[in-house]
């Protein structure tokens, strides 16, 4: 199924399950009410930045939002470059490769670029939300926003992602693997 069809049928049940409506939900998530309706609908195409803002009042992972639920357990997934679920913001593209639900903890893995010389602060995510990164190229600014830490290709951090929190790329593009850890998940 196509992404924007996915992601509209995702934010409707999820919405459903909430009990908000449309109205509220747009209003919290500082969106309009027609640009919430059409990604709904699947005739709109969602920025990353508008998915993470949807995620938190849905409160659910963002991976919960980007792929539909898989009927039966898989021995092997490959997920090819041009294969995976995409998704662009102003200063950061996603694609998630993976989810996977075990022992009480949901992980998300995202391949991550961030823009050369562009900065993006990401709010809190809901508690109990981890996040780790390792960068594979570039030289990347990450971390909780009070006190992120310079990081190289190899190098990795583990970080509280229920405070608010930036990712920089300095001089060149960065790329990253992205594990979101999710202790109580939803």
């Amino acid at each position: 199924m196509e992404l924007v069809k996915v992601v509209g049928a995702n934010l409707r049940a999820a919405r459903a399950l909430r009990g908000l409506s449309l109205s509220e939900t747009a209003r919290r998530a500082d969106i309009g009410k027609g640009t919430l309706s059409e990604l709904e609908a699947g005739r709109r195409n969602p920025t990353l930045e508008t998915l993470y803002a949807l995620a938190t009042v849905l409160d659910v992972p963002l991976g919960r939002l980007l792929v539909a639920e898989p009927g039966a357990a898989e021995d092997a997934v490959l997920v090819s470059r041009a294969s995976g679920a995409d998704l662009s913001g102003e200063t950061v593209d996603v694609q998630l490769m993976d989810r996977v639900f075990s022992g009480g903890q949901r992980l998300e893995v995202y391949r991550l670029r961030v823009r050369a010389g562009s900065r993006y602060v990401s709010a809190a995510h809901r508690p109990r939300v981890i996040e780790q990164l390792l960068v594979h190229s570039g030289i990347l600014v990450a971390g909780p926003e009070s006190a992120p830490e310079t990081l190289g290709p190899g190098d990795y951090i583990r970080f509280d992602g229920g405070v608010d929190h930036v990712y920089q790329a300095l001089e060149d593009d960065a790329s990253a693997t992205l594990v979101m850890r999710y202790v109580d998940p939803v």
